[in-house]
């Protein structure tokens, strides 16, 4: 099987494809943290998008409004004072936006991520738990933070990024800070829940099986369903199947690809194992999903 199984959208394509005109602010940030305000979504942007995986990682700051975001096999409902992080690679699709959603988006590549997150362990909790909301004094603070941000991108050089690095460090820290014990101090459940669903990610389209990802974490079956049911109120099977699912939906939007091909590049047995089991997590059968998706009528 081919390890390209996605296409990867790159910041550039996603303002290309997913917003209507070219905002004139994209113009000013050559630098690798880019900062802008979140009214320009709600004005250039019509969701919903398709799923896509993106190279680059972003932060979202929810002054006011919201929206929708898919983020992997979890659809988020957003609201004012939220914090949501997506992390490079991981799929996600804007599903809407609240009228009057202001705030602000952070641009972050992969190469300035381990100077933002020196503590590795916080960087892969945020990963999996990627929704956060904090008090609307905490947001004041953060926004702040991204004046200071958008002014130093269009400073001079010197010492532009790495002043934009500590004001991140600050702020990755306030929002643990602000945030519940899965961030900063997460008991054994929520490791486990964590490990388990980052594993998951890297090898749910080569193995599905339970007992592997308890194996990888030392745990019975048993102990990972109660881990991973008492944090997300799902099973560690139906988290399997919702994701390989979601990963077969990014490869549907290639066309040039039959059904089989997808089936195929899973992992399935045979197409119509993987048929019946995109029906029963979607409620359609993969040729519909990708009529409705031709049409735009997908969701």
């Amino acid at each position: 099987m081919s390890r390209k199984e996605f296409e990867v959208v790159t910041f550039e394509g996603f303002v290309d494809r997913y917003m209507h005109t070219r905002p004139a602010a994209f113009g000013f940030q050559a630098r690798p943290v880019q900062v802008y305000p979140l009214s320009l979504a709600e004005a250039r942007i019509k969701p919903p998008t398709p799923l896509f995986k993106a190279e680059y990682s972003f932060l979202l700051l929810f002054r006011a409004g919201g929206g929708r975001q898919q983020v992997d096999n979890e659809t988020l409902n957003l609201a004012a004072n939220d914090v949501l992080f997506i992390r490079e690679g991981h799929l996600n699709a804007i599903n809407s936006i609240t009228p009057g959603t202001e705030g602000y988006y952070l641009h972050l590549p992969s190469a300035v991520l381990p100077r933002i997150f020196t503590d590795r362990a916080l960087l892969h909790r945020l990963t999996f738990y990627p929704r956060h909301a904090v008090s609307a004094a905490d947001m004041d603070w953060l926004c702040q933070c991204c004046a200071l941000l958008t002014h130093q991108a269009g400073g001079p050089a010197g010492y532009a990024e790495d002043i934009q690095v500590a004001l991140l460090q600050a702020m990755v820290m306030k929002i643990a800070a602000a945030s519940p014990t899965t961030l900063c101090q997460p008991d054994r459940p929520s490791e486990i829940t964590m490990r388990f669903k980052e594993l998951v990610y890297e090898h749910v389209s080569t193995n599905r099986e339970v007992a592997f990802y308890a194996s990888a974490l030392a745990v019975s079956e048993n102990y990972l369903s109660r881990c991973v049911r008492q944090l997300t109120r799902k099973s560690p099977k139906e988290h399997l199947n919702e994701l390989v699912i979601l990963r077969s939906k990014v490869l549907l939007q290639d066309r040039t690809k039959d059904i089989a091909q997808v089936a195929v590049e899973l992992n399935f047995p045979d197409p119509s194992y993987f048929g019946r089991l995109f029906k029963q997590v979607t409620g359609q059968t993969p040729t519909h999903y990708r009529t409705a998706l031709l049409h735009g009528l997908s969701g």
